[in-house]
């Protein structure tokens, strides 16, 4: 009977450890700057059809290159449809893009500049270093900046997704305030790992 008490009083102060560590983390974020969805609810909500969520790491299998999702832009229309996770490095920053109930992701590196975009709306082809890409994809979004290190996104928005010659790819955001584009490549789920979120951060 002892050792089923003991057993409760660690796993309940696991959970208590992991609750606050998580507040501590999101509520840092807030105060730098970026927009929580909503003050009394758990932000990782928005993330269930996602294959992956804020605090996780994402692990390219054949690389042994990873990225901690630190913040996020999530793309929603009637219910969240995509989402571009952010993850900030010291010597280059790196995305990761996905979209609702489909386990492949795109990781990608951000772009400089409008990326050939002439204006707001994202056109049906682009060019980036020699390399032409399609657009597959465009649908008007709404968009929610959760986490750290989000890039500012306002106004009426729409996302564009390009295939380039074979896993290419590459991703546009464009809004009344900003455009915005990441180029990269697609992974496949045997591609990458998802390491779940822990109590701290990775060095």
């Amino acid at each position: 009977m002892t050792v089923v008490v003991d057993g409760l009083v660690v796993a309940a102060g696991l959970v208590v450890a992991r609750f606050v560590t998580r507040a501590v983390r999101f509520g840092a974020a807030s105060r730098s700057g970026a927009v929580l969805a909503d003050a009394g609810a758990e932000p990782n909500d928005v993330f269930t059809v996602f294959p992956c969520r804020l605090g996780d790491v994402l692990m390219r299998r054949a690389e042994r290159d990873e990225a901690w999702l630190a913040g996020a832009l999530v793309f929603s229309e009637d219910r969240p449809v995509a989402a571009m996770f952010i993850a900030p490095e010291a010597v280059r920053d790196r995305a990761v893009f996905v979209r609702a109930a489909q386990s492949e992701v795109a990781w990608l590196a951000p772009v400089s500049g409008r990326a050939g975009v002439p204006g707001r709306e994202p056109p049906s082809a682009l060019e980036h270093d020699g390399v032409r890409f399609d657009r597959t994809r465009r649908r008007p979004v709404r968009v929610e900046r959760l986490g750290s290190g989000v890039p500012e996104i306002g106004g009426r928005t729409v996302i564009a997704e390009y295939s380039g010659p074979g896993v290419e790819r590459m991703v546009v955001v464009a809004s009344d305030g900003a455009v915005l584009a990441w180029c990269g490549v697609a992974l496949a789920e045997h591609d990458y790992d998802v390491l779940p979120a822990g109590p701290s951060p990775p060095e």
